[in-house]
């Protein structure tokens, strides 16, 4: 698998986390992906914006419930920004409602608290993944 984009440059992956302690554990489990990748975490969805205006990211993985604006909140301000990074989204808030969200905004993947790391990683490892072309033959 190759984590680097067709243009060269390595894949950037923003963590937002507000909490520290979470945050740090996924760092270091994201070690286990076996590619090269840059990576920034920070506490919050503000901070997170501010980071990706910056220099934007190529995989966002975002906790739903933060301070502020919610997670849900960010993935529709970046896209609404022109940017359709792959996402994950962690909630502990497992609802249909969350989950019909989920489908209309087209997010890649989603995960409940608690999970395990090595699922994580897994799903991670998914989204550095190219996307599959689907080719309509007329």
């Amino acid at each position: 698998m190759d984590a680097s984009p067709h243009n060269g440059h390595i894949t950037r992956i923003l963590l937002i986390e507000d909490d520290s302690h979470i945050g740090r554990i996924i760092e270091m489990a994201l070690l286990e992906l076996g590619v090269p990748y840059e990576f920034v975490s920070v506490l919050s969805a503000e901070e997170g914006l501010q980071f990706w205006e910056e220099h934007p990211f190529d995989v966002l993985l975002t906790d739903y419930n933060l301070r502020g604006m919610n997670g849900v909140q960010l993935i529709e301000t970046i896209r609404a920004r022109g940017f359709s990074p792959r996402v994950l989204l962690v909630t502990a808030y497992d609802s249909s409602e969350l989950r019909h969200k989920i489908h209309d905004l087209h997010i890649d993947a989603y995960v409940t608290k608690p999970f395990f790391m090595d699922d994580l990683v897994t799903i991670v490892r998914h989204l550095l993944q190219p996307p599959i072309s689907r080719t309509v033959n007329g």
